[in-house]
């Protein structure tokens, strides 16, 4: 009798431990898309003091991870005759592997609207929630996942910048990234992952290699659907698809809001970005590349 009682205290100790534990992460994924889809941040314009105000918060979250060693990497493009001067920011996991996961997400958005806009003749605020505050989260709370254990990979995170003008941080980045990431074997992007709907289906679009393990990866909370668009070469993966690297964008879909200043933090699924960070675990444990 005694050995049930404790075997049955031990149950109930470890479920309040794993709720604890999840309660953590809801809550640090609603901090990260709160913050940087607040209206002081006017939208994380590329260039813009308030997407300056977003990479720091960005650096701070990756250098409170222990193991991880942070840079900015600060670039310049043109658009439209206009000079940008931005920055994606990069955190690396040294588990002395000879292969790197690159784990990418961006992190500017609209500012106050123009031309990318749905909600046309609105100077307002875009606040990108979903698009793209909710992958930025995602990339955040892998990174403190991954960087906790000794994995098989080494890990390189990296938001970017650049994005909604054009892909030109992941351009900037795929032209230069140093040696000391060593090889890229596989790079995983997220741009929309706030928006789980009822019927639990999330998107990917990745190379022909990867197909079957990710469709293989069994959850009860979500339902992987192959994208019908190429998605793959029109996000920031394209540059290292081109490079024939092994490569995966993961999206919750696009919606009503998107682009618009709809995209707000009130819509966000933060369970359903838990769901997806448990089966890409899942996913990246069962790797082989």
């Amino acid at each position: 009798m005694n050995l049930r009682i404790t075997i049955f205290c031990l149950l109930i100790a470890q479920s309040a431990f794993l709720q604890d534990s999840k309660d953590v992460k809801r809550a640090y994924i609603s901090e990260v898309i709160s913050f940087l889809a607040s209206d002081s941040l006017r939208g994380r314009a590329a260039g813009s003091e308030e997407e300056e105000i977003a990479s720091t918060f960005i650096v701070a979250k990756f250098k409170a991870i222990q193991s991880c060693k942070v840079k900015r990497q600060k670039f310049r493009f043109k658009k439209d005759g206009a000079t940008y001067k931005s920055q994606n920011i990069l955190a690396f996991v040294n588990n002395k592997s000879d292969k790197t996961i690159l784990i990418t997400a961006h992190y500017d958005h609209l500012g106050m609207g123009g031309e990318l806009s749905h909600s046309k003749g609105l100077h307002a605020v875009h606040n990108g929630a979903d698009d793209n505050a909710s992958g930025v989260a995602l990339m955040l709370s892998l990174a403190n996942e991954l960087a906790a254990e000794k994995g098989l990979y080494n890990y390189l995170f990296v938001a970017y910048s650049g994005h909604e003008l054009g892909l030109y941080g992941s351009q900037y980045f795929a032209n230069k990234s140093s040696r000391k990431t060593k090889k890229i074997a596989l790079t995983i992007n997220f741009d929309m992952v706030g928006r789980l709907g009822a019927e639990n289906s999330f998107y990917f679009d990745c190379s022909p290699s990867l197909i079957q393990g990710i469709e293989s990866i069994e959850s009860a909370k979500l339902h992987p659907v192959k994208s019908v668009t190429d998605r793959l070469n029109t996000l920031d993966s394209k540059w290292f698809a081109a490079k024939n690297i092994h490569s995966a964008t993961f999206s919750t879909g696009k919606h009503i809001d998107y682009h618009k200043v709809t995209d707000d933090v009130e819509y966000i699924n933060v369970d359903g970005i838990l769901s997806i960070e448990q089966f890409l675990l899942n996913w990246i444990k069962d790797l082989a590349i």
